[in-house]
């Protein structure tokens, strides 16, 4: 749950977090590769960076998920975010909505996930490109 509030402090900086994921990717193939990565290629590396970060982010969502199911967890989530300012809105709201909403973010979160490191990996493909004899 300190993650939640983290990811809560911290909204500005994720853009950047993810980009650098998909150039750290490129770059790291580049030192260990003899094959030169294109732009494209280093998309596709920063992309599928991208994917496994959106797998582990499902699997956190439906741990989540399955610990709210219950009425306890339910509580004790809700008396958490009372303590947190930026959580009010999630006070208001039922179970079944607050699912429904957890489940609407999946495809949003399914793009910001894999297009922001495609992008680095992108940048980084484009940046360390070996010369070529």
């Amino acid at each position: 749950m300190a993650l939640v509030a983290i990811a809560m402090l911290l909204p500005p900086l994720l853009p950047v977090v993810l980009c650098a994921a998909g150039f750290v990717a490129a770059r790291l193939y580049n030192g260990r590769s003899t094959q030169p990565l294109s732009a494209a290629g280093g998309a596709r590396l920063g992309w599928m960076t991208g994917l496994w970060l959106f797998v582990v982010v499902a699997v956190l969502y439906a741990a989540a998920a399955l610990s709210l199911s219950s009425p306890q967890g339910w509580e004790q989530a809700k008396s958490m975010w009372a303590q947190l300012p930026q959580a009010s809105k999630l006070l208001t709201l039922t179970q079944h909505e607050f699912f429904v909403q957890l489940l609407m973010a999946l495809p949003f979160f399914f793009f910001l996930l894999t297009l922001l490191p495609g992008l680095g990996g992108m940048i980084g493909a484009k940046l360390f490109r070996r010369r070529q004899s």
